[in-house]
């Protein structure tokens, strides 16, 4: 009966320790962002599978946005403003 929140808060006190805390999405700021910048800098390479994993991404974030999921045609959002054209790009990028 270990309580993981107030263990990684303290393991978190260490200098060479940084346990993340679970959220919606794949992780943080740099993996979607960094996958974001892969697909735009590699126009000539098609990654199917980072572009679906992209829109899955976006979908989840979405249906956690409104608290329940939502329907798989249904378009999300993520961090940021300029979310429908980050969805447009990774579409047209296919």
């Amino acid at each position: 009966n270990i309580n993981f929140p107030e263990l990684r808060d303290a393991l978190n006190t260490k200098w060479n320790v940084n346990i993340l805390e679970p959220r919606e999405g794949i992780g943080g700021h740099c993996l979607p962002k960094d996958t974001k910048m892969f697909l735009h800098s590699s126009k000539s390479i098609r990654s199917k599978i980072l572009t679906a994993a992209m829109e899955v991404d976006l979908d989840y974030r979405r249906s956690t946005q409104f608290g329940h999921r939502s329907s798989q045609n249904s378009s999300s959002l993520t961090e940021g403003s300029s979310d429908d054209s980050d969805r447009d790009q990774l579409i047209s990028s296919r």
